[in-house]
Formats: structure tokens, sequence, C-alpha cells
């Protein structure tokens, strides 16, 4: 799960046969909204103490994760999504362990 979440290998290089993987993946959505909240929206460029820094703008930044087109929104309703979720198989897996052990 942890593999196709864009943390240690970015999307566009996991190959397209295994790339709907990375949408089951709760980590892909909780990384990329926070690449997102921090580094888009219009932000200004960052502050370089070097002569050149390839990723002075935060778009740059994005577009090598294979962020640039990445919604906050549709990422905190997939958590939402997940969490509720979880939720209902877990309270399903309780109860279902509850009623065998009777």
């Amino acid at each position: 799960m942890l593999l196709f979440s864009g943390f240690f290998v970015n999307f566009n290089t996991i190959p397209p046969y295994l790339q709907w993987l990375s949408y089951l993946s709760y980590v892909r959505y909780g990384f990329e909204g926070a690449m997102v909240a921090v580094y888009g929206y219009g932000r200004k460029k960052l502050s370089c103490s070097e002569p050149y820094c390839h990723y002075r703008s935060p778009t740059k930044f994005l577009q090598a994760m294979d962020m640039a087109d990445a919604y906050f929104w549709v990422d905190m309703v997939a958590l939402l999504v997940f969490f509720v979720v979880l939720r209902f198989i877990t309270y399903f897996i309780l109860r279902l362990k509850l009623r065998s052990t009777r």
C-alpha cells in the first residue's frame, strides 16, 4: 500500500497495468493532499540561498511529483470515504466475531 502511494515511487513511473493500485491506497490521498496543501494554490516562489534552485517554483515541484492536476478536496473526500468504509467493515467484523462466540 505504501509502495503505490507516490511517496517512494512517482505515479508516472508506476507501470500502467499497476497504476490502478495507487487509487486503493489511503496513504496516496493523504500524501497527495499534503503536497497540494503545501505547494499548491498559487503559492509564491520559494526562497533559496543558492544561485540555482531547480524547485524554486512550487508548481515545478508538483509537476515533478506528478501531482500538478491534483485537487485537495478530492483527496479529503477520498480520505473521508476510506474512514467511513473501514469503520463499517470493522463494525461488521466485530459483530460477526461476537455472534460466533455466543
